[in-house]
Parts: C-alpha cells; structure tokens; sequence
C-alpha cells in the first residue's frame, strides 16, 4: 500500500478530475422536478459516469428505479403516496459499480455513494458565470452542482482511478454508486439501498458526497414538511363590518401572523431544549415558515391563509425508521393549545396536514471508520472537524436496509448549495479526492 503513489497521482491528474467534473456539469443534470420545461435529467451526467467506469474495468450494474420493487416502503421516505408515484424513472438509471479487492472475505470493504441531479438554476441573469458552463474564475470553480454534489461524487470515482492507475487495489471491495433523484424525494437512494440488500451485499462503511466544507459530518437531521390551514371569513374590506360575533369578517392573514407569534415562542422553549440540540449541530431544531399563501383580492378580508413550515428533528427523537411521530404530535397539541386562546380559532381550529418526511442518520463518533476517515481528512486540511449537517442527506436508507454506517463529506461551503453563484474551490475537489482515495485504501486493508 503506497499512499504516496495515489496522491501523486490524484495530483498529477487533477486537470482531468476538474475536467470530468465541469462535463458533469455541462450535462445539465438537473432533476426533472424543476425543469420539466427543459426536457432536463440526469441521463447525460449518468452516461458520462458509465464511460468512465467502463474504461476503469469496474464491475458494472445500472437499473431505472422501480416503484413495485419499492412496494414494502410506501409512505415512508422516498415513496410518498400521490407524490412519488407520478414521477417518471425511465431512461434516469441508478449506477452502482464495484472495485473488487483482492482478498474481500477477510477485509472491510467501503460504498462511496452520491447524487448526480441538480436543483434548477432559472436566475441565470444573476450569476457571474452560466450555472452549467462551469468555468474557472481565479481557483474557483462556478456551477450548478460543483457544491451538491458533483464535486463529492466526482473525487469518489477518481479516487477509485487513482487506486487502480497506481497499482494500489486494496484487499476489501470499493464499491461507487451515483444515484437519481435526491432532489426531489430521495427514491433513488432508497432504490439502492433496496438492490444492495437484496443482492445480499454486505458494506462495513460509506461515504455519501454531500458538501461538508472538508469536515466530517457523523449526522444529518429528519427533515418534515407540513401545512397550517387557516379560516377565516370574507368580507368588503373597504366598509365598516360588525364584530365577527355578529356575522362580521374575520382577517385570516391576522390569525395567521398570532400562529406565527405562538411559533416563535415555541422556537424560543425548543432553542434551550437538550433533545433539540445536539453538540455537532450549530443550530437547535426549530419550526420555519418558509411559505405564506393568504387571501384572494385587495378589497377583500382573507378568507384562508396557508403557512407551509419545516421541522428538523435529531435522531434521538425519532423511531427505527428515523421519523418523529412523537414530534409531529407535540406540534400538533401545540397549535391546538395556541387556538385555544384565541376566540375565533377555538371555533375554528387551524388543520396541520403534513406533506412529507425525510428521515435521519447517525454514525457514533467512537465508530472505527470515524477514526480512520477524521486522520485521513486532518492530513489533507488539518482544521477539518466532526461535524452534524443540519440539512437533510441521503445517508439514512443506507443505514436502516442494507446496515451501513454512511458519513457525510465533500467539498464546498453547504451554505453555497442551490444558491445563485454556487462553486467551488479547486482545491478542495482535489483534497476530498485525496482524503477519500487514503481512506479506501487503510479502512479496506483492515482486517475483519
């Protein structure tokens, strides 16, 4: 084993791992999601990944995700009843590929996993360079992607070159997947996941490539969705109106911002919380209001008004299947308690619908694989940390159906994803190729 040789190579080469990476980008691998205009998916960005792990003489599997092999799963995470069942698959194939070592029954083997769709990027006016030219400006690298999560999964594939090129194969198996769809519900992954298991693969740990800044992150929280619905009554919002007691309107938007009120102050109780804190997480888990839908004309009191919010919610909150029901109902009781002090929403209680779950991970920090892959990422940016992602990650089906304790890692600012301007530095596509082709070959050299 000769660390050394890998990383020379990944240097010597790192014009070719940036040009790979910039082609993926080019392909515009946006999920159909947000460019059904377009005609946009992952197809190309997946046919560009196939060639190259042809040419590495890689055992080779590609299928497009089929939801009646997802069956078993409906309604949890990934297949989402009236929601998931409308997406179309076809011709957006999963890729999952395998570097056999040369001694896999007696040594640990590794996934090196990642999603290939983008978010759209139809703010193109704003950006300093086209979201899918992928140029370099002064060591930077702009692009949709670069940060979520191409850059990752684009180092995990040439770390596995790099290996190969050098005559370095390790005794434990790498395998590499890229998968479809994490953008839109995760059905790709748990699509993997499913195959993995039932092909009876046993992996003893992985990388997911989601953004991480070069630290490691051990955890990502559930993320759920959900709906506030709130009546009121319409009426002429220009003449005098009795009190609503007396048959008078009743300002929905108004009742809305008092939930709103009561939010803040629950945020407030859940920011002192230790089950809403974690000391990897920089931030405690709390209710946002991203989206406010109320009223239907400018002479009108509004009758309704929508508040879609988002809960995170640690692992040591949730079940064995990552989810919080526990949670979901505490914030139920507490928008009931709310409307019980408010005369009007006591006759007429807000409704919570919720919209969707994503599940959570955590891998222990006293785990040897955290071990291992903590040295190997201080050797290539000595500040790198143990980290908790605050967004939510592809990392849990992984952990729950085929049992492989997955981190987080990859370069660039997660702050930076799906953002206007979103890059990267070069640099750091190098360090994570590095980090991760040094982690390949110490953990899949170690004995089971």
């Amino acid at each position: 084993m000769n660390i050394q040789e890998v990383n020379a190579y990944i240097e010597n080469n790192k014009d070719e791992l940036i040009s790979l990476l910039q082609k993926c980008i080019q392909a515009k691998p946006v999920n159909p999601l947000y460019a059904m205009e377009h005609g946009y998916n992952e197809a190309e960005c997946e046919k560009i990944l196939i060639e190259k792990i042809k040419t590495l003489g890689l055992e080779l599997y590609t299928f497009d995700v089929d939801l009646n092999e997802l069956e078993e799963y409906r309604d949890m995470p990934g297949f989402i009843t009236g929601y998931t069942d409308k997406i179309n698959f076809k011709d957006r194939p999963n890729i999952v590929a395998k570097l056999p070592g040369t001694d896999p029954e007696n040594a640990k083997s590794i996934l090196l996993i990642g999603h290939c769709d983008v978010v759209a990027a139809d703010d193109i006016e704003l950006w300093k360079h086209h979201p899918f030219a992928a140029e370099i400006d002064d060591g930077v690298l702009y692009g949709r992607g670069c940060v979520d999560e191409l850059g990752g999964l684009i180092s995990q594939l040439i770390a596995i070159e790099a290996i190969i090129k050098t005559g370095n194969r390790p005794k434990g198996d790498i395998w590499f997947s890229s998968v479809v769809c994490e953008e839109s519900g995760g059905t790709g992954v748990l699509a993997v996941a499913d195959w993995l298991k039932k092909k009876g693969v046993k992996i003893d740990a992985g990388i997911m490539g989601e953004p991480t800044d070069l630290d490691v992150s051990l955890l990502c929280r559930n993320i759920t969705w959900g709906d506030i619905k709130i009546v009121g009554r319409t009426g002429h919002l220009e003449e005098w109106q009795p009190h609503w007691t007396q048959g008078g309107p009743v300002d929905a938007i108004k009742k809305a911002r008092y939930i709103m009120d009561q939010i803040d102050n629950l945020n407030e109780e859940w920011a002192k919380r230790p089950d809403k804190n974690h000391p990897l997480e920089k931030l405690p888990c709390q209710v946002k209001v991203a989206i406010i839908k109320g009223g239907h004309h400018r002479s009108s009191y509004p009758a309704s008004c929508e508040l879609s919010f988002n809960i995170q919610i640690l692992p040591q909150e949730t079940d064995k299947f990552g989810l919080g029901p526990n949670v979901k109902k505490e914030f139920e009781d507490f928008i009931a308690r709310a409307s019980e002090a408010d005369p009007w929403l006591k006759e007429n209680p807000p409704v919570v619908e919720w919209v969707c779950e994503a599940d959570c991970s955590e891998v222990p920090q006293d785990h040897p694989f955290v071990k291992v892959f903590e040295e190997n990422a201080k050797k290539t940016q000595k500040d790198s940390r143990l980290i908790g992602s605050g967004f939510h990650t592809d990392t849990g089906w992984l952990m729950r159906v085929p049992e492989i304790p997955v981190v987080n890692y990859g370069p660039g600012n997660p702050a930076l994803a799906h953002s206007t301007n979103e890059r990267c530095k070069v640099e750091d596509v190098v360090k994570c190729c590095k980090t991760v082709a040094m982690t390949c070959m110490e953990w899949c050299n170690t004995d089971k």
